[in-house]
């Protein structure tokens, strides 16, 4: 019998995918960090697809159902001591990471800082808002950037698959590419936040003070570790 249509079409859009490093293999440390993850930015942990990496053997069952707890889609392992328990879990077992591991800049990274591999490439016109964002809040931006002209309070909560622009006071959370882009910015006029973060690698506020705090800043990554430094805008 011949089909008329194709059964199956292939598509050119590139997903996100972040690897994550397992320095420990203790499964009620790794459970705490990821509920950590989950308290700071559940935005980015929730449906993140990542390939999991490890130099040391450990409980693939458990940190399989640790990370599939809080909504993360482990996809593959890489070559080393996880791959045969990956092969038999059915898992895709990949290439080793080339040893580049990213880090927050301070002193308590919560989790493995995930390095992400692949970027969606669309975008949309910045979203932007005018009115406060208030405690409690949460505004997206999904694929494009996020522009608030006005300031977001404590407990509120931004978030932009590209760079976010804040033309008031932070004092919530703000995470720019979300998705993994590594190149998003985060600019506000007035610094007081949370918690920052781009591409999963933040900081949170007691590291966030040992910067410019109360006055206009930038944060990027730079060779995967998060910056914040005074930045006119």
């Amino acid at each position: 019998m011949t089909r008329s249509r194709p059964a199956l079409e292939l598509k050119g859009r590139m997903l996100p995918i972040t690897r994550v490093r397992v320095l420990e293999a203790d499964p009620a440390g790794i459970r705490a960090q990821l509920a950590e993850m989950v308290r700071q930015m559940p935005q980015a942990v929730k449906g993140m697809a990542v390939v999991i990496d490890s130099d040391i053997d450990a409980d693939l069952s458990a940190l399989l159902a640790a990370f599939r707890e809080v909504g993360i889609q482990p996809l593959a392992v890489s070559e080393g001591p996880l791959a045969d328990a990956a092969r038999a879990a059915g898992l895709p077992v990949v290439s080793k990471d080339n040893g580049k591991t990213a880090a927050a800049p301070a002193a308590r990274p919560v989790a493995p800082p995930p390095e992400p591999v692949i970027v969606a490439a669309a975008r949309k016109p910045a979203k932007v808002v005018s009115d406060p964002i208030r405690s409690g809040q949460q505004v997206y931006a999904e694929d494009c950037d996020l522009i608030v002209l006005n300031t977001v309070s404590p407990g509120a909560e931004v978030i932009a698959d590209g760079c976010i622009h804040i033309y008031g006071k932070l004092a919530g959370r703000a995470l720019a590419g979300v998705k993994g882009d590594e190149s998003a910015r985060v600019f506000c006029r007035k610094l007081d936040a949370e918690l920052i973060a781009i591409a999963g690698i933040y900081a949170v506020a007691e590291q966030i003070k040992a910067g410019p705090v109360n006055e206009p800043a930038l944060a990027w990554l730079d060779g995967g570790r998060l910056k914040i430094e005074a930045h006119k805008i």
